[in-house]
């Protein structure tokens, strides 16, 4: 059975088709980063005051199994820069009177902070980017009390810290965790 010229054509376009669709992917496939490299060190990153974020890097390389962590002399050196780290108010209630009365007044009550990185993975034996650069975000929704009490002190903190301060400081755990999982997925299945 020969195939006609408008055969040929249809027959080419529904293959390209199945390969182009449900997720199919030309690339290296075992030849990405984890299976050409063994090991990878992390520097402290660019903008991380604390050392949280570097700290959620590494426990995140090491939990995912995909590279060896070494301190120094990995085949691979993870650079990270911190970027950006905003906050925006996203969710509002009104204000009440000291009586409990609603005002026309609304305050703030939820927020959400962002914080974007900037990636690149340098192989150490050339110091040739191998990865990268490329910006990752990731985001963090979290609830506040405006008014810590109806009179506004918050008999906790002595007047030092504020709720939303309190917050703020709290979210920074699964913010960077967040962010941390989304450098290691990049690393680790990236061709």
């Amino acid at each position: 059975m020969r195939l006609r010229g408008w055969d040929k054509i249809l027959l080419v376009t529904t293959i390209c088709l199945l390969f182009s669709g449900c997720g199919y992917q030309h690339g290296l496939g075992r030849e990405g980063l984890p299976y050409r490299y063994a090991t990878i060190s992390v520097p402290y990153v660019i903008g991380d005051q604390d050392g949280t974020l570097t700290s959620a890097v590494v426990k995140e390389i090491t939990r995912s199994g995909s590279f060896e962590y070494r301190n120094w002399g990995g085949a691979l050196t993870l650079n990270i820069k911190q970027i950006n780290l905003s906050e925006e108010n996203i969710g509002f209630r009104y204000d009440r009177k000291k009586r409990g009365k609603l005002t026309q007044d609304t305050i703030p009550t939820e927020a959400r902070i962002t914080i974007v990185v900037e990636v690149s993975v340098v192989e150490a034996a050339s110091c040739c980017t191998v990865l990268g650069p490329v910006r990752l975000s990731a985001s963090v929704d979290y609830d506040h009390d405006y008014y810590s009490s109806r009179d506004g002190i918050n008999i906790f903190s002595l007047g030092q810290l504020s709720d939303l301060e309190e917050a703020y400081d709290a979210v920074q755990t699964p913010l960077n965790i967040a962010i941390a999982e989304k450098i290691v997925d990049y690393i680790s299945q990236s061709w």
